[in-house]
């Protein structure tokens, strides 16, 4: 596999899928007295419930850099978990294949299950969660793509953020609110700038890779979700 540095036909097809512009994230529960308890969400304008087996990890970081797999309740399409000794939360989620079919209507099966298909991709979705700022919050942690904050975020304050895949810097990958909005690319260090906004925000970023010799799909689409609170 390997990155494509600008968006091709594939990727311009598959956009007008919603299966590809949605993401997966971490909120806290809106209740007074679920302190530290908190629900995986995953949508793109709107919030979605999604099959339990699409949820593939939740991974609790605790401030001394220790990761351990998180224990969560699933209800109602989405999955519960108390992350109040969590400095980060990790979550990774495939929403399966989705193939466009000569009509252009995607369909959720994969190439093999649609021999007419024009592209088959498999969206993945990663999310991470900025709980506390304190000494792990600056590092990576030995994920498979990661975004990390350069600093402590202040609202109206251009921050400074690093892509990375398989631990290397990645140049010229989306960094923005959504795949909707405006972006700033990596340069050369792997580093985009984006500027946070007083309160809850998220930070997207985009990757492409080519898949070569499987059955099932053509492309890996996968987006990135990384939250946080700024003051």
């Amino acid at each position: 596999m390997r990155f494509l540095k600008t968006s091709v036909i594939c990727t311009a097809l598959f956009a007008a899928s919603f299966a590809n512009a949605h993401n997966v994230w971490l909120e806290p529960v809106k209740d007074a007295n679920a302190t530290g308890q908190y629900v995986v969400k995953f949508g793109h304008e709107q919030t979605e419930t999604y099959p339990e087996q699409k949820l593939k990890a939740v991974k609790l970081l605790d401030n001394k850099g220790n990761v351990t797999n998180a224990t969560y309740q699933f209800k109602e399409g989405e999955a519960y978990l108390n992350a109040e000794k969590a400095s980060q939360v990790f979550i990774r989620f495939d929403n399966g294949v989705w193939s466009k079919l000569p009509s252009g209507k995607y369909v959720e099966k994969t190439k093999q299950q649609e021999p007419t298909a024009e592209l088959s991709v498999n969206p993945v979705k990663f999310g991470k969660a900025v709980l506390h700022w304190d000494e792990q919050a600056m590092k990576a942690h030995g994920m498979e793509y990661e975004l990390v904050p350069q600093a402590q975020p202040k609202a109206g304050k251009p921050l400074q953020i690093l892509v990375l895949h398989k631990g290397k810097p990645v140049k010229d990958i989306k960094v923005g609110l959504g795949e909707d909005a405006p972006f700033n690319l990596t340069n050369d260090k792997g580093i985009a700038e984006f500027t946070p906004q007083a309160g809850y925000n998220k930070v997207w970023a985009e990757f492409e890779e080519n898949v070569k010799d499987n059955p099932d799909y053509d492309s890996r689409s996968v987006e990135y979700m990384l939250t946080f609170d700024a003051e």
